[in-house]
């Protein structure tokens, strides 16, 4: 079955067919599109939409599931492909609402103290809204600054940056498909780091089973790092039989045309073939003579290994090689 489907929930009410395709043809493009808009202010919106392949919705599910992508939304996107099952209806659109739909967040400064963020007005306040279960009332506020002098309005989109993850500055960031799924993030981190400074390296996960996804982001500290990787690692044969397919994160092709360039070049990417030898092929590995292979060639006929041949007995110890 294809996975270029992908089912969205838990949709905020106030976000329509405009905005939510907008934010869907970020990730890739869209060949079909499906919404249903909550009409009861439940935050209980859900869509289907097709992508052109595999690695876009992979793509989708990596940006929109856990994450609170829109203003005001009372909790976080459900993402999957359409063709996984559900397991739970924690987080789900097809749980019951838990809280009241309110653009208003607790943040906590470095000390420890809780204060308040307005997505929607972008005021700041320390008095916790009535919203979240204050007694203030959610008018007007002075902002306020947290200890150290900082402004409250930066220390809290500071922090809404953190809690999405982290990532590298525009053009810095990479998509990487056909991971093993035997690869840890250690694994990951390790065959990427040699392109430059790595802020971020994860391989996603099914949040049930823990199971790898079998793709993942790594977000470099520069552009050029990003280039690299996709230079050294788009088709890098991982010995499991398959090619790693490394472009550059969607939305970000403009700030970094070399990665682009580079991840266009045509190389083996998916599962590798393994499809028999026809006529000629001038390899060791056959073991038959290149008469051999130039008469089977000329007759269209398939040619079989030899038997392998035992090796000489070695007179020194010789180490092995990987």
């Amino acid at each position: 079955m294809s996975d270029n489907k992908v089912f969205l929930g838990c949709i905020p009410n106030h976000v329509d067919e405009d905005t939510l395709k907008d934010e869907c043809e970020k990730q890739g493009t869209v060949k079909e599109f499906f919404y249903m808009q909550d009409k009861v202010g439940t935050d209980r919106g859900w869509a289907f939409v097709t992508y052109e392949d595999e690695t876009e919705a992979a793509v989708a599910v990596a940006m929109f599931n856990g994450q609170q992508i829109f203003l005001g939304s009372a909790r976080p996107l459900h993402c999957k492909f359409a063709n996984e099952k559900i397991s739970k209806i924690e987080g789900t659109v097809f749980e019951a609402p838990t809280k009241a739909v309110t653009p208003w967040q607790e943040f906590t400064t470095p000390e420890g103290k809780p204060y308040y963020f307005n997505t929607v007005t972008k005021e700041t306040r320390w008095e916790k809204p009535a919203e979240l279960g204050g007694g203030a009332a959610a008018g007007t506020g002075a902002a306020g600054t947290a200890p150290g002098g900082a402004p409250l309005a930066i220390a809290a989109q500071a922090a809404g940056a953190n809690a999405v993850g982290a990532t590298g500055p525009m053009g810095a960031n990479i998509f990487c498909f056909h991971v093993p799924i035997t690869w840890t993030d250690e694994d990951f981190n390790a065959h990427f780091s040699p392109f430059g400074q790595i802020v971020s390296a994860k391989i996603h996960v099914d949040p049930v089973t823990k199971a790898s996804k079998g793709f993942g982001f790594v977000s470099y500290a520069t552009p050029s790092a990003a280039t690299l990787a996709i230079k050294g690692m788009n088709g890098f044969d991982t010995k499991h039989g398959k090619f790693l397919k490394v472009t550059i994160k969607k939305g970000e092709e403009q700030y970094n045309p070399d990665a682009v360039t580079a991840q266009n070049i045509a190389v083996p990417t998916g599962t590798q073939s393994t499809s028999q030898v026809v006529g000629v092929q001038a390899t060791v590995a056959l073991g038959v003579s290149s008469e051999e292979l130039a008469a089977a060639a000329k007759a269209n006929k398939m040619v079989k290994a030899a038997p392998a041949k035992p090796p000489a007995p070695l007179s020194i110890a010789a180490g092995g090689h990987g």
